[in-house]
């Protein structure tokens, strides 16, 4: 009774005559209940005539009444109250009537509402479905209850898309039937799916739909046609942070019924994949191909083209590390075609190491790095063996080799025209304090030259955020406690033969502790030192700010490389431990900013030699003869009477700068010597370039911004787009460099309103080479059934970008464009 009398309250917003027909007399007891102030109630019972003088002279023009009809409704030739009804409202108090009234559908729909009976039973799903009712016909009705039911956006997409997140294991239930079947909407929903898709069968099913689309976006499966907007939704199907994982479900259980692993393996040749991505396989697939015509040699710019590509794959998170290898190992070789190792001095190794030499490390860094974090050892097993190899063989001896010629005929440990690691202080931190300003030292242990570059240009690339990088010739033995010391004030340096303690102008400068108390004699206790670690811990608006306010300088040791490349058992992580030692100093160095720090050096005590395979046999060094060994490691000894041979260069301590009676003796190229316990792979102490050129990164903190992105424009772009797909070219403006950073697109097709009418694709425009045509980049955009509804119009070509920080996004270009696809183009071809 109550939904009933709801519904005559809402009949009468509408209209002020309500005529209520009530044959068998069941709704009396429920016209007699109704009360409304502002209703009249009259009973027709043979005063037709009366009633309608009643409604007709009632002085109230906005008067409401509800006239009562025991009767059935009379043929309009013998109804005397037909002008009336014909000026009001027929009230039936049927479900299905009841339910037009109660969403506000005239009575034209009553056969939608007897239909979908069920739909309407729940009172919410009316509400919902009231809320969304506008002008609508019986089609895009039908689509709404369904949005109701499947609690999504108002279109065929958003619905089908619902219905596929499904976990893999549920894939041979129907959601479709189970949804809307009890409300009788299955089949108008397949009907929508057909239109949009062109998705036919003749018993329809949410499985038997998700085979077609796999095999339709399948390159190598032309069996299944479907619509162009197929293409349209699967693209968003993957876009969607929402959906993407029922797709990746989807995919994989695809890709094995399906058999598409079996069916390339059978082809002849090498099928045309581009940038399709519906399969894991297919970036499996690429990256095995990508491997093999490394191994043939395959010119550079080709191999990069097709890694490019691939970086808007799905799948390019699983392969991420795969296709970063290859590109590093392609870097290498390019790198290593270049490079003369000839070294004429030593000032012109230390010079062409700092030159460029160093990128060749970077790169063979990078890619060993990358595929241990791939972790696919067999399908990059050649690319690994040509890096590992061509590394060592073509670069790291021969360099080591030549660079040994000249330390052979050294008589002093010393290279003209290049700083020393001694006179950091007096070069570095002491012009800070000459014009009363504070400077920050943070020193890693073992951050070699290459990887101090790298790391520069990473920081470089960051705003508000300079940096430059120069090079010292460092100490020797290059180990730990000589090149920590020779970071420090000090005039002369003085070694304990028998544990290669060192003291410093007399004082011992072994740990923490004592270096910062030789830091305050020489800065008038303004000065202190401290462990990366607890700098960190730190309190940024106290503790960090009182460290700042009671010191000039403060030295800050990190030791993330070292500590892991010396350990026997974690060895083989070292290239691991620079990557996290990259974050550590970046952290280090946003608190330093964070208390107000603006200058900061960065640099080391020493480098390190490192190879990831197992070191050869040949570079075993014997222990040259001596008449006594007082300390020993891979790369140096240290004793008294150590004889000279072909593979040992031997100084004596003043030779070196370091007061003492002993000499050391060094193996030459790649040699070590023989110490039980310890790792091959990872050394240092000795005098290659590796080791010994030490790095000081010049950092420091801007307060305004200064980075940009790079600028994209439309080089090629149609008048018209007259058929389902249309190619546009990118043009990235300048190259990725310094502080010109990459910027990340979304590019698609939008009517004036907003609606969006293509496939959206993103893209990353980091190009870094210096000719425009490498930076240009075409694009095909298929459009969505959604565009037919906007022929003849103008629409947008968008080029929209994420702000950073946000998920929001914004336009960063648009053209406009005429969409004038012509009937013919909607055929395809026989």
């Amino acid at each position: 009774m109550k939904r009933i009398h709801d519904s005559l309250r809402h009949v009468f917003q509408q209209d002020r005559i309500v005529f209520w027909y009530d044959p068998t007399g069941e709704w009396l007891e429920t016209f007699n209940a109704f009360t409304d102030d502002t209703v009249a109630k009259l009973t027709v019972d043979a005063n037709e005539f009366g009633t309608k003088v009643r409604v007709v002279r009632d002085p109230d023009l906005d008067a409401k009444f509800l006239i009562y009809i025991p009767t059935a409704r009379p043929a309009d030739s013998d109804n005397w109250l037909l002008d009336l009804l014909l000026q009001g409202y027929e009230y039936k108090a049927d479900r299905a009537s009841l339910a037009l009234q109660e969403v506000g559908l005239p009575h034209e729909f009553r056969y939608l509402a007897e239909e979908h009976a069920a739909f309407f039973q729940s009172s919410k799903r009316t509400q919902a479905f009231k809320a969304l009712i506008s002008d609508d016909d019986a089609a895009s009705l039908r689509l709404k209850m369904m949005a109701v039911l499947v609690e999504t956006e108002v279109e065929i997409d958003a619905l089908m898309l619902r219905f596929l997140d499904t976990p893999s294991e549920g894939v041979l239930l129907d959601h479709v039937t189970e949804c809307l079947g009890k409300v009788g909407l299955t089949e108008t929903f397949w009907q929508a799916v057909m239109r949009a898709f062109g998705y036919a069968s003749i018993a329809p099913s949410l499985r038997d739909f998700a085979v077609s689309l796999f095999r339709a976006a399948n390159p190598l499966d032309g069996s299944v046609p479907l619509h162009p907007h197929a293409k349209v939704f699967l693209q968003r199907w993957k876009d969607s942070q929402t959906h993407c994982d029922s797709f990746r479900q989807w995919s994989r259980q695809m890709e094995k019924e399906l058999h598409v692993a079996e069916t390339m393996n059978s082809l002849d040749a090498s099928p045309a994949l581009g940038d399709s991505d519906t399969f894991e396989i297919f970036d499996k697939y690429t990256l095995h191909q990508l491997c093999i015509a490394f191994s043939k040699n395959t010119a550079a710019n080709d191999l990069q083209t097709v890694i490019q590509q691939r970086r808007s794959s799905f799948w390019q998170p699983q392969h991420a590390h795969g296709y970063d290898a290859l590109g590093c190992a392609v870097e290498l070789r390019e790198l290593l075609a270049s490079a003369e190792l000839t070294i004429d001095s030593p000032a012109s190794g230390v010079n062409r190491y700092v030159g460029s030499w160093w990128r060749i490390d970077t790169a063979y860094r990078n890619c060993i790095l990358h595929l241990r974090r791939y972790g696919q050892t067999q399908v990059m097993e050649q690319v690994s063996q040509w890096v590992e190899k061509t590394y060592v063989n073509n670069f790291l001896l021969p360099l080591t080799d030549r660079w040994s010629d000249q330390v052979r005929r050294m008589t002093t440990w010393e290279c003209q025209g290049q700083t020393s690691q001694r006179q950091f202080f007096d070069n570095y931190v002491h012009p800070f304090l000459a014009k009363g300003q504070k400077v920050f030292v943070i020193v890693s242990d073992a951050l070699r030259y290459e990887a101090a570059a790298e790391f520069a240009q990473r920081l470089q690339s960051e705003n508000r955020w300079t940096t430059e990088v120069e090079a010292l010739f460092g100490v020797l033995p290059s180990y730990t406690q000589l090149g920590m010391a020779a970071l420090l004030p000090g005039r002369q340096l003085a070694l304990d033969a028998t544990n290669a303690a060192i003291v410093v102008d007399g004082h011992a400068a072994t740990g923490t502790a004592n270096r910062a108390d030789i830091l305050k004699l020489a800065c008038d206790a303004k000065a202190t030192a401290i462990q990366a670690a607890d700098f960190m811990e730190l309190n940024t608006k106290t503790s960090g700010r009182e460290l700042m306010r009671d010191n000039e300088v403060i030295y800050i040791f990190h030791a993330t490389i070292d500590s892991i490349g010396h350990n026997l058992g974690s060895e083989a992580k070292t290239f691991d431990a620079v990557e996290q030692a990259f974050d550590e100093l970046e952290q280090i160095l946003k608190k330093v900013a964070n208390i107000n720090g603006t200058n900061m050096l960065l640099t080391a005590d020493h480098g390190f030699l490192f190879q990831q395979d197992d070191v050869a046999d040949g570079d075993a060094v014997a222990l040259p003869t001596a008449g006594e060994i007082q300390f020993r490691d891979r790369r140096f000894v240290i004793g008294k009477s150590i004889a000279t041979g072909p593979t040992v260069k031997v100084f004596n301590s003043e030779a070196l700068g370091i007061q003492g009676d002993w000499s050391a003796a060094f193996p030459l190229s790649l040699g070590r010597f023989p110490l039980q316990g310890s790792g091959k792979r990872f050394v240092h102490g000795g005098p290659s370039l590796q080791e010994v050129v030490i790095p000081v990164v010049k950092i420091h903190k801007a307060r305004a911004n200064d980075t940009g992105r790079v600028e994209v424009v439309l080089s090629r772009v149609p008048a018209k787009i007259t058929t389902g797909q249309f190619s546009i070219a990118l043009l990235q403006e300048r190259p990725v460099i310094d502080k010109l950073l990459p910027r990340t697109l979304r590019i698609g097709v939008y009517a004036k309103d907003g609606t969006t009418l293509s496939e959206i694709k993103t893209m990353t425009f980091d190009a870094k080479e210096t000719e425009a045509r490498r930076r240009e980049t075409s694009v095909l955009l298929v459009l969505s059934h959604a565009a037919d509804a906007f022929n003849n119009r103008d629409v947008d070509l968008r080029l929209e970008e994420t702000l950073q920080g946000t998920n929001q996004t914004v336009i960063y270009k648009t053209q406009s464009l005429k969409l004038s696809k012509s009937f013919a183009s909607d055929f395809d071809d026989n």
